[in-house]
Order: structure tokens, then sequence, then C-alpha cells
């Protein structure tokens, strides 16, 4: 990362100061999100708000209200230069990607975590800005130079994530999508607004994303002071011929609303709760219980982690609407949060690049970027540039997504576009490797390939993954020579691979080894892919168990070995926390010129 530019406005933009109790962090205000040019938008990650301070190799955070906080999040770290001040946030993620407050909430109950709350409950740092490079502010360049400004940083190798920011996209676009995915709102930015610490400013606009939901009705509660009538309502949604228990919600129950109710469930009274399952024993003991024949709506922030309604508001009895039609949303879970964004929301904004000529590339080159130009115009020192490297364009990246998760997707184009600016050698390398992966991921996905290709291409994955995680990520890859040609469908070994990265090497802030091994058993194959990772709990293993086919996800894997091979292939899977995960396929060992497989391979 090259800093030149920011140390030539040294002597006059000063210093907005270490984090610290004297520090805080701007803050958005909340409103109607702007329409028209000019406006950058990011999703709302509902965390720990942290100021964040690299030295000395170490990180240091200091919340909103200046309290040090560093000791409770051992696991989080930079490995970037000294001199770096972050603004972002400290988030716990559930088991299908979303930003948990009750998961955090454990966390920060304990100022000295253990080791098994830690790998429990693992937190991110997700930067969206940055206030100081090499010590010197940067608070007063416009925020589109900032988010520039930390893509250039390396950031690889801990637990932080940098979100993506969007322009030339509809704000109505943007909502609609943390609706998808269950996050919180959405936060509009002005483009060339500075950063103003401390103040809340029209410059950056938040609003919160709800959502509606038809519910049945199921009894009510009395008022919490004890006094007479309704004071909150029993919420459910039909699940397999049961009611499920969803909530209850007293905001927006008005002295109308109860009214409504009580009249329209005048006969509707019961003995006994329709709800499937024990309730809270608050509720059992007061409830008073009705038939399931009132639907109502209400509107609600997200789906809690344990399938409850998040701060629900009344809107209503629904009149004519049948028990039946009431539907509990499907929601969208990535497992990591950048799939979400590259996946709905194409227009990531980048540093503008050049076109090269080629119909599937364009050429980024440090001479001829939107931040170099303007440093230009300014008569700041711009250095050397790097030479020309060839990027993949939009089209390029939505085909490798619909192969592999948008995170890897990113991170490897990231790590790419740093070595541009600091070994171009590598940077050419590196891209070679893409270019490979590119071409194989472009491949018909029902025709065959060989363990032998199979395995290149992984390793053409965890070469790109390595230049991100550094000594963190070691790699062991061993084919025996007898199973090199055996036949397998496309895209099987690199998904488990990329599992293996994602959730056994990324959360150990030490790393591990991934270890691919092909070798032959009787008349079958047998690939293994392994880690000494951080292993994969219940809600990890659902959570790649959950992505869907066109990430390739565990159970993607499974179905294209079914559907190749029938019931006489095998995929077992063998994880605990803290021990690693262990992913087995077995396959007939069935070469390209053999109608059936039958050779013995090994005795």
């Amino acid at each position: 990362m090259s800093t030149a530019p920011l140390a030539a406005r040294g002597s006059t933009v000063p210093s907005v100061g270490h984090p610290g109790p004297g520090t805080r962090p701007m803050l958005a205000s909340p409103g109607d999100l702007p329409r028209g040019a000019g406006w950058a938008f990011e999703f709302v990650w509902t965390g720990l708000r942290c100021l964040a301070q690299v030295r000395d190799g170490g990180l240091r955070l200091v919340d909103a209200e200046g309290h040090d906080v560093t000791a409770g999040f051992p696991e989080l770290g930079v490995p970037a230069a000294p001199g770096l001040v972050l603004d972002g946030v400290v988030v716990a993620l559930d088991g299908v990607g979303r930003p948990s407050t009750t998961r955090l909430r454990r966390r920060r109950r304990v100022r000295a975590p253990s080791r098994a709350l830690v790998e429990g409950i693992p937190v991110s740092f997700y930067v969206f800005d940055v206030l100081e490079v090499d010590g010197r502010s940067t608070a007063r360049l416009p925020y589109r130079t900032r988010r520039e400004l930390l893509a250039g940083i390396d950031l690889a190798g801990g637990r932080v994530v940098v979100p993506p920011w969007f322009t030339g996209v509809d704000a109505e676009q943007v909502v609609r999508t943390a609706r998808h995915y269950g996050l919180g709102g959405v936060v509009a930015k002005r483009l060339e607004s500075t950063y103003q610490a401390g103040r809340r400013s029209r410059s950056w606009i938040s609003a919160v994303v709800t959502r509606t939901q038809d519910v049945v009705v199921g009894g009510w509660l009395p008022p919490r002071d004890g006094g007479p009538g309704v004071g909150s309502l029993l919420l459910g949604v039909p699940s397999e011929g049961t009611l499920r228990y969803v909530g209850r919600v007293s905001t927006g129950v008005t002295a109308g609303a109860r009214r409504e109710v009580l009249d329209a469930a005048r006969h509707l009274t019961r003995p006994v709760s329709p709800f499937d399952g024990a309730l809270p024993a608050e509720v059992e003991d007061a409830a008073h219980w009705l038939a399931p024949r009132l639907v109502g709506r209400v509107e609600h922030r997200h789906w809690t982690g344990n399938g409850l309604l998040a701060r629900p508001v009344w809107r209503g009895l629904r009149a004519g609407t049948h028990p039946a039609t009431v539907q509990a949303p499907v929601l969208a879970a990535p497992v990591v949060a950048t799939d979400l964004a590259l996946d709905d929301l194409q227009e990531v904004d980048v540093p503008a690049a050049r076109a090269s000529g080629h119909p599937e590339v364009v050429t980024a080159s440090g001479g001829t970027s939107e931040l170099v130009r303007a440093r230009a115009a300014e008569g700041l020192p711009l250095g050397a540039p790097p030479p020309e490297v060839t990027l993949p364009t939009a089209d390029v990246e939505a085909a490798l997504r619909s192969r592999f998760s948008a995170h890897f997707v990113h991170n490897a184009l990231t790590a790419i576009a740093a070595y541009v600016r600091i070994d171009p050698g590598r940077a050419r390398e590196l891209l070679t490797e893409f270019a490979d992966f590119t071409r194989y991921s472009f491949r018909d996905g029902d025709s065959g390939t060989t363990v032998a290709e199979e395995l290149r291409n992984a390793r053409r994955y965890l070469t790109l993954e390595q230049a991100r995680f550094g000594a963190r990520l070691q790699v062991e890859v061993t084919v025996a020579p007898e199973v090199e040609h055996v036949v397998l469908p496309p895209f099987v070994v690199s998904p488990l691979v990329e599992n293996a990265v994602r959730h056994g090497i990324e959360p150990k802030p030490e790393g591990g080894t991934v270890h691919v091994t092909a070798t032959g058993v009787g008349t079958d194959c047998v690939v293994t892919v392994s880690d000494d990772g951080a292993g994969m709990g219940p809600e990890a293993s659902r959570a790649a168990s959950q992505v869907d086919a066109r990430h390739g996800g565990i159970s993607e894997v499974t179905r294209r070995l079914r559907a190749a091979f029938g019931s006489a292939c095998d995929l077992h899977v063998e994880s605990r926390p803290g021990n690693g995960t262990s992913v087995r396929v077995r396959v007939p060992a069935r070469h390209a010129d053999e109608s059936e497989p039958g050779r013995l391979l090994v005795s």
C-alpha cells in the first residue's frame, strides 16, 4: 500500500486522533433513503460499533462510548502496517450468516473469554471506513476516496471483513436485497462527504428495513401491570399441520385494536393452547387461549435465530383471510456476508478501469484509476505506476459465481489487485491461476472430468487463497497415479476444499493445513478433503449444507455424485469443533474408456 500521497497532504490535513475517550465515530441520521446520483449504499451490519487502531502488530478496539474492549475479542487482528485507524462493527453471525445480537451479547458479557467461548461464538470486525493511514488523517478526504484507500489496505489473514458498497443502483433495490437476507437496514452515504467524527450527519442516512408477516392469533395476555383486557397477542404460523409459536406483540395493540380482537374472538375461547410444543412459563401461566381462526398482520425487523419475530408491531386483523394461507418466509441463507452483496447487487463500485480490447477482460492499471487521476490533478506524487494486469469483467465474475461463492471470487480479485501494487510479478502468476480456474469453471456441468483435473483445479483455488491467507494456510495434495484418470463429475473436489478453508481455516486465528488425497481402495476411488482447523459444530454444519446449488455446497456435491453414480457412491462428513473436518468421497474407479468399473486398484 502506497501512502506517499497522504504524507504529502499531512501538513494541511489534521489528525482525527487515536481511538479513545475523546474520539467518537460518525453517526448516521435516520430518515428516508435518498434518490438520485451522488450516493453510495451499504448494508447495516448489526453489532458493536468500534474504532480500531493498528499499532505494533496489534489491534486496539474502542467502542462508541470510549471503552477499550480489545480484551473481549482476542481473535481479532489486522496484519497490516501500523498507523491505521479504522471504523467498523464487531459482528457475531448466526448459523445462516446473519448478524446476531443475541450471540454478540454473550460475548460482550465476558471481559476475558475462554477459548471455548471464542471458538463457539466467533466474531469478525466489519470495516467500512479508514480514518488514518500511516498516522495521517483521511477524515477530510471524500467518502469515495476513503473507500478506495480501504480497498487497497492488506487486511487479509485476520477475522476482518470489508463489506462492499454500491453506487449506480436504486435505493429500493438495496432495501429489497437486505430484506431478502434478513439484514437490519441500509445506510446511504454521500460520495463526497468527509468524516465528521462524533457528529450525527445528514451526509449519512440510515433506514431500518422492516418486513410484513401474516400471523394467526392463538391467544392473548393481560397487561403487565395486571389491568383488565388485552396487553399482548400471542402469534403463530402454520407448520406441518401444527401452529408454531413465533412470539407476542404489544406494540401497536391500541385500545381500538384490543376491542377489535376481543369482538372477533368472542366465540373462539378454548381451555388449551393451540400452539405446538411448550411456551415460556410466563406465557403458559397467564394466557387466554383462542382457537386458531383469526389472522392478523405484523411488521417486524427480522426472524431471530430461534424462529421468533424480532420487534413486531401489530398492524391489525385481516378479515376474510383463512389461517391456511399464512406461511413463514424461507429466508436466503448465505454462509458468508459477501455472498449476498455480490450475488444480488451486481454494480459494486470499484476504481475505474481502461478497456484492453479483449471481450472478456478489462485492464486495471495503477496509473489509470479514478484515485490516481484525482491525485495527479491535485499535483500529488504518484510513484511509478505498476504494470498493467488484466482483471475479469462483471460477466466473467457472474459466470464464476454460478460455480463458486462470491466470497471466494471477491477475495481472489481483491488479493490480485493488492499484489498489482506491491508485487506485479506475483500478480501475473495469480492472474494466470485465476484465468485457468475461470476456464475450468466455464465447462459444461454435464460433461465428465477426471480426478487429476479436479485436483489441479483445487490446487488453483488453494493457490489463490494462499495469496490471501499467507502462512496461515498450508496445503498438502497427494494423488495416487492409478486414480488420476478416474472419471468424476466436474466441480466436486473444489467446493469441498472451499468448505475446508471457509469453515476450518478462516475461523482459526493461527490457521491450519488443508489435506487433499486421492487413492484407490479395491475397485473404488476415494478422495478425502480434510483440515485441522476449527471444525464445524451443528450451526456451521447446517449453514454449510444450506448453501444453494449455485455455490456448490456439500449437499450440491452429493447431488452431483448421485446423478453420476447413483447408489454406487458415498459422501461422508466427520467434524467436531476444535478438531477439524474430514469429507470423504468414494466413487467407482471407472476410467474414461470403461463402461463399467471393475479393475482392482488396491487389494
